[in-house]
């Protein structure tokens, strides 16, 4: 029994953590998930990490999961901040640490800071090194991103309340997640805070339009009505903002205000020159209004910015070259279009309609004679 005692009493002077180191023998892991935890004897040090997690606006973050990892990039602990985004690791031991901020379901980017402790002091384990870390998150550029797409590099700044910017993160995420009426209703109490936030009037209106249009084409000018009613608001905050200017004229367009979609069309290709979606829509609209060799120059515009792999542009500039007749350009036009249109079971049939109709075409070009080429001025 002695010996069992000055055994067990052996082990446990050999297992004393010495101040301002870490015990690898206490590490512990979560029954259920493996996630390594922190545990009472882990961290014998007087070392801390305390800081907060702050938006690219500056603005304090809350509610966001932090990480503590050691050098190895091992997580030893988690922790929520609070609502105003501060956390606090104590009870550190010399070394390198990295923090690591989780942003689920928000429109931010996870971050990674590392950080060292290196406690110094004259009489040996009497001292501390507590710094302060503040993580700025940046903007996840796909998280955001509307429906109707965006112009790249452009960014429209607004000094929006903490509450109404966390509102409208946790609805992209909802929407992110499929989870459309808590994801509307998270946007809605973001513009009730702040009524002149751009983001979420974009947002908002965009998802409104998008749903005013159905798989078949079949339109509900209820939904489209309100998306252009927010679009229409968020031109307002903002005119440059490509994404709600393209948007209003989409949303127009499907409501036959074509001269009105033309205008604001036109206006979303200023904004961003090389935006092949909005010479597209410009041709179609154009192309509406009977103005065929404006919509034909922007559809030529648009197959330009795309570089040729635009599907949709060869198949309307084949339909646009049909109407005057030059069936061996429409016919040129559908040969592209075959080639860029991924090939699957959907597409099968209608390739085998497109390759009909190219032959017909090309016997109609056999035997009409071209027509005169359009005046110039």
């Amino acid at each position: 029994m002695k010996k069992d005692a000055r055994l067990a009493f052996g082990l446990a002077i050999g297992l004393a953590v010495v101040p301002g180191t870490t015990s690898v023998a206490a590490r512990t892991y979560h029954p259920l998930t493996g996630q390594l935890m922190i545990s009472a004897g882990f961290v014998q040090g007087r070392n801390a990490i305390y800081g907060r997690v702050y938006g690219p606006s500056r603005q304090p973050v809350g509610d966001m999961y932090v990480e503590l990892l050691d050098d190895m990039g091992s997580t030893i602990t988690r922790q929520k901040a609070d609502a105003s985004g501060r956390f606090t690791f104590t009870g550190l031991g010399n070394g390198r640490f990295m923090i690591k901020v989780l942003p689920y379901n928000t429109p931010y980017l996870e971050q990674l800071q590392d950080v060292t402790l290196s406690a110094v002091s004259a009489a040996a384990g009497s001292g501390a090194d507590q710094q302060q870390v503040d993580v700025y998150l940046r903007e996840n550029p796909r998280a955001n991103v509307s429906p109707f797409g965006g112009a790249p590099g452009v960014l429209f700044a607004q000094d929006v309340p903490a509450a109404a910017r966390k509102l409208y993160s946790e609805g992209i995420g909802y929407l992110r997640d499929k989870k459309e009426k808590e994801g509307f209703e998270s946007l809605k109490k973001s513009l009730e805070i702040f009524p002149t936030y751009y983001d979420a009037l974009d947002r908002l209106g965009a998802e409104y339009a998008m749903r005013g249009v159905d798989a078949s084409g079949k339109l509900n000018p209820a939904y489209l009505q309100a998306g252009g009613s927010l679009l229409m608001k968020a031109v307002e905050v903002n005119p440059r903002g490509y994404s709600s200017v393209f948007g209003l004229a989409w949303t127009q367009f499907q409501l036959g205000m074509i001269d009105q979609a033309i205008e604001n069309f036109r206006t979303a290709t200023t904004i961003y020159g090389k935006g092949a979606d909005a010479q597209l829509w410009l041709g179609k609209a154009l192309k509406r209004a009977a103005k065929l060799e404006l919509a034909e120059a922007a559809f030529k515009r648009a197959n330009q910015f795309s570089e040729g792999k635009g599907a949709e542009v060869h198949k309307q500039l084949a339909g646009l070259y049909s109407e005057q007749k030059r069936y061996k350009e429409a016919a040129d036009e559908l040969e592209l279009f075959l080639k860029v249109q991924p090939k699957n079971k959907e597409t099968e049939a209608e390739f085998v309609k497109i390759r009909e109709l190219i032959k017909q075409l090309r016997d109609k070009a056999a035997t009409t004679p071209a027509p005169a080429a359009p005046a110039t001025n």
